[in-house]
């Protein structure tokens, strides 16, 4: 563990990002907050009773090393990563990822290989790789890639479960399940909060997540914005009612809360400032302990990486 995070200056080399080791997903799972880590496997935060939380990890061992985590999603209640093979910055020699889709159990150190029928359709033994998969306003967005030289194929596809088979849809269709949504998507009572949020000006969109929600949500006041991170709560703490925690990449950071009968208050804070190259990408809660994961970006590679805990009192949002 680091003392510091000037200790983690030297303490990876730059690689492109889908071969590099860091957090590529985040998601609330019920009470607890879960990563995904690129080539490692799940990291688990839960809350302890009285105070404290537990730390889990879940190694992914030789399933993992070679793959990328290209999705982290929950399905009927659990968190699935997806892993595939990238090839964009060099030519693997590895297999295609089987099984390609994992999840946690909370009470083995194991991960456990996950079935899901709209992407089991297309075997890797077949010679199809599933690089995307995404949640749309009318459905979840996946592409199947054939990686058979002499039989390549690329489909884009929809369905609206995972469960029911995938249809396919245009390109057009395809890249606008990516766009993030308006405000007037958002459940109820994050419209108004997210609205304040932005009402200062410099924010305009956000990438979310929530034990509400699926996946990671987009919401945008201008697409052309950099996107805050976020968590989202819609049952009430013991200090008020629904809430949403955000950060920029350079360590800005707000606390808004539901107001009863007022607007939503929105707090300025500040995360511990990082080294030049480094921003935060992530962020969440477990209890009343923030995470917040970080890395060293230059392009399209990444350094080191690694979480801040952080009790939320320290802070003073609270």
């Amino acid at each position: 563990m680091l003392e510091t995070i000037e200790d983690a200056l030297f303490s990876a080399a730059l690689v492109p990002w889908p071969l590099a080791s860091h957090v590529s997903f985040s998601l609330a799972w019920g009470d607890d907050f879960v990563m995904a880590v690129n080539g490692g496997g799940f990291i688990r935060f839960s809350p302890l009773e009285g105070t404290g939380i537990g730390l889990y990890r879940t190694s992914g061992g030789e399933s993992w090393n070679a793959y990328t985590v290209g999705a982290f999603i929950m399905f009927e209640e659990n968190p699935v990563a997806l892993l595939y093979r990238d090839d964009r910055f060099f030519d693997s020699a590895a297999p295609l990822p089987s099984p390609r889709l994992w999840t946690l159990d909370r009470f083995s150190p194991l991960p456990q290989a996950f079935a899901m029928p709209a992407l089991d359709t297309f075997a890797p033994e077949d010679g199809w790789d599933i690089d995307v998969l995404r949640q749309g306003q009318d459905g979840w967005f996946f592409r199947a890639v054939r990686k058979i030289p002499s039989q390549p194929q690329i489909l884009m596809l929809r369905s609206g479960d995972l469960v029911s088979e995938g249809e396919p849809v245009s390109l057009g269709a395809f890249q606008n399940a990516a766009l993030p949504q308006p405000l007037s998507a958002a459940p109820e009572p994050l419209q108004e909060m997210l609205a304040a949020l932005f009402a200062g000006g410099r924010w305009k969109a956000i990438e979310l997540i929530s034990p509400e929600l699926h996946s990671c949500h987009n919401y945008a006041l201008d697409r052309e914005s950099p996107a805050l991170v976020g968590f989202y709560s819609a049952v009430s703490d013991p200090a008020g009612g629904a809430f949403v925690l955000a950060a920029s990449s350079g360590g800005d950071a707000f606390f808004v809360r539901q107001g009863n009968d007022a607007a939503p208050a929105v707090r300025s804070f500040s995360l511990p400032p990082l080294p030049e190259g480094f921003v935060y990408s992530g962020i969440g809660l477990a209890g009343d302990t923030i995470v917040a994961s970080w890395e060293e970006q230059d392009g399209y590679s990444i350094g080191a990486a690694g979480f801040m805990v952080l009790k939320n009192g320290a802070l003073g949002y609270d």
